[in-house]
């Protein structure tokens, strides 16, 4: 009787054992960084600005630059549609060619200025004109058209000394994502499940943090180039 019961106590702690790991087992993250390169592939597929505008840049002289060029117009124009935004007069086909076909947006001043604040430039974006229903009054762009014009403006800088560095992140989980981006400044980035964004941040080093699902993400980074960074759980 005695042995029966210390069978029976010795296979209850082993059950209690097993299911007590079993719950302090958490997923595990996979990370994948790597730097932002643009293929023709990307940009043949794409129907976003920043990555024909980042394919032109890393490859001048294509031989369907003329079509990509056209495509990115296309892009820019239809985001600019004034069916969408009906009280903003959007910037002319014109000036669009004209800031595509120079590759750098930092030459056309009817879309960005920078404005010195605390001596740090900051870039202000016109990507309209004054509405027409309301005279004397200027209508302020989108917060999409403000994020693509700094993208772009980012992307067609040729100056070395470029202060920003651009973060694209690729969410490869089926939950959507708040990611943190701690530095000298702070930043939150929403990331969709089983898609992208981006963001513009200063160059340096930073903590990003989020939650991959029930998963805790966390990973110092110095950010001095244009990064990409993959999030998923492995199976």
């Amino acid at each position: 009787m005695k042995k029966i019961f210390v069978l029976l106590f010795l296979s209850l702690f082993a059950l209690g054992f097993s299911q007590k790991k079993k719950k302090s087992k958490t997923k595990a993250i996979v990370e994948k960084e790597t730097l932002i390169i643009y293929t023709e592939a990307d940009a043949e597929s794409t129907k976003e600005a920043r990555v024909i505008a980042g394919f032109l840049k890393q490859n001048p002289g294509h031989a369907k630059t003329d079509y990509y060029k056209k495509k990115l117009i296309e892009i820019i124009m239809a985001d600019n549609s004034p069916a969408a935004k009906p009280t903003i007069t959007p910037m002319s086909k014109k000036e669009v060619e004209k800031m595509v076909n120079n590759n750098e947006l930092n030459g056309s001043k009817t879309i960005v200025s920078n404005t010195p604040e605390a001596s740090i430039p900051e870039r202000t974006v016109n990507y309209a004109g004054v509405g027409s229903s309301s005279a004397g009054k200027k209508a302020e762009p989108s917060e999409k058209n403000k994020k693509t014009a700094a993208m772009l403006t980012h992307i067609f800088n040729h100056d070395p000394m470029d202060k920003e560095a651009y973060v694209n992140i690729k969410n490869r989980s089926k939950c959507n994502l708040i990611v943190k981006i701690s530095g000298k400044k702070y930043y939150n980035l929403d990331v969709p499940a089983s898609g992208q964004n981006f963001i513009l941040v200063d160059k340096g080093e930073y903590v990003l943090t989020t939650m991959v699902c029930d998963a805790k993400y966390s990973s110092l980074k110095k950010i001095n180039k244009d990064i990409e960074i993959e999030l998923n759980l492995r199976d």
